[in-house]
């Protein structure tokens, strides 16, 4: 069997930079050789993230409520011009099918005014 190996993933230019979460990596495997669970976690890298406290916790509270506010407003400005462009392409074609009876209707009230 192959190797599994999951890519490390680089952060986006968006996202801050934080502490990188240990990857698993597991090397030539078959299935009666498989990793216990804790074989795993006792090999990869224990140095655990310091504990944030209160400060740190409400900065990246609000960093992710901006984000999550960006990127909000961007799908919900997207989804409104879609429908801007379905409502006036709509109300386009309802007159279109009107015009002619609302132009005979004007003409017929022009000609009984005379």
């Amino acid at each position: 069997m192959t190797p599994l190996k999951q890519p490390v993933k680089q952060p986006d230019s968006d996202t801050p930079a934080g502490p990188s979460l240990p990857t698993l990596t597991i090397g030539e495997t078959t299935l009666n050789n498989l990793p216990m669970l804790t074989e795993v976690v006792s090999g990869s890298d224990t140095s655990l993230p310091r504990v944030l406290n209160d400060e740190e916790i409400q900065q990246l509270l609000h960093q992710l409520e901006a984000r999550i506010e960006i990127m909000f407003t961007q799908k919900l400005g997207l989804h409104l011009e879609q429908l801007q462009r379905q409502a006036i392409d709509q109300a386009l074609d309802e007159l279109k099918a009107e015009l002619p009876e609302l132009l005979q209707d004007a003409l017929n009230a022009y000609l009984d005014s005379r």
